[in-house]
């Protein structure tokens, strides 16, 4: 393909990256100002120009080809690139701009992240920043997601990855409990206490611990199962019985002896552990609003403002 042919295709690949992130033809016409039918011709001429089917279309529902996932993140590159050139005179930090689209889990959102992002946009704040609060498995482009900020060992291998802290699980109870019912010795002591668990699903009801010589699972049992971890917290504060949380959720009140840490010795297995990182595609050309938001995480956690 000649420089002339790939000029002529820019519209086209413009048209692309707007079907695939709004997963709709209709929705692209609309948002563009022409006719679905034009949407259309487009996504036909660029099949037809690459020779690879980029989209499954039904009557009901449109998802990317694996190939059109991958033509979709270099023509999102290219789209970003023209964005750049469009801002290369803006050098000032007032100048940034754009929409900014963060995935993150609730309660890390909500307990770590709201600082930082607040602080990031009062700095910057010309950024449309958009954050997505969910505990689902989040789709960088199903969803038209910028930056995923997850607590993970298993990092997504087909995303960039910067590592922000580290997170482990800790078991604790109040002081209170303890007096009442004492310290468990053993994990298989657990079944003598009230649990509180998660409770999404049976799994949530097997707490799994590991020292350096043996690994034990165990089916506890409590009277109270709620899977919003501010709410497990105040049940624990108030007596009601032993339960895991990220450490970053119990750490203010470990240090001020509200909360006791329950076998601190060993490994909790479980969600939310491993390290806090932020992922985003792999590209050339990120825009600027997303660069600079990264790099204030890893300054913000670097400060140690985050425990």
């Amino acid at each position: 393909m000649n420089i002339n042919q790939m000029i002529s295709l820019l519209p086209e690949m413009a048209m692309f990256v707007h079907v695939a992130e709004s997963e709709s033809f209709s929705r692209t016409a609309k948002s563009l100002g022409v006719a679905p039918s034009s949407v259309s011709r487009s996504i036909t001429r660029l099949e037809n120009a690459l020779e690879q089917k980029l989209l499954h279309r039904t009557t009901r529902k449109m998802r990317l080809t694996n190939k059109g996932e991958e033509v979709y993140l270099i023509c999102r590159d290219i789209m970003n690139s023209a964005k750049l050139v469009t801002n290369a005179v803006k050098s000032d930090d007032t100048a940034i701009s754009g929409s900014l689209k963060v995935a993150a889990p609730k309660a890390l959102a909500k307990q770590v992240l709201m600082p930082v992002i607040l602080d990031f946009m009062t700095q910057y704040p010309r950024v449309d920043f958009q954050l997505k609060v969910t505990d689902q498995h989040v789709d960088l482009i199903r969803d038209d997601i910028d930056l995923l900020i997850h607590i993970t060992d298993t990092p997504i291998e087909a995303l960039v990855g910067k590592v922000l802290s580290e997170c482990r699980l800790i078991m604790c109870a109040s002081p209170m409990y303890i007096a009442q019912n004492g310290i468990p010795q053993s994990p298989q002591d657990l079944l003598k206490h009230n649990c509180l668990c998660l409770g999404e699903d049976l799994k949530d009801r097997c707490w799994v611990l590991t020292s350096s010589n043996q690994t034990c699972s165990v089916n506890v049992r409590g009277t109270f199962h709620v899977n919003h971890s501010e709410i497990r917290r105040e049940a624990v504060l108030r007596g009601l019985g032993i339960s895991i949380f990220p450490e970053f959720s119990v750490h203010q009140y470990i240090l001020s002896g509200e909360v006791v840490p329950l076998f601190d010795n060993w490994h909790i297995s479980g969600n939310y552990q491993g390290n806090v990182i932020a992922q985003y595609p792999q590209s050339k050309y990120l825009p600027t609003q997303l660069t600079h938001f990264i790099q204030y995480l890893v300054e913000y956690f670097q400060r140690g403002k985050v425990d």
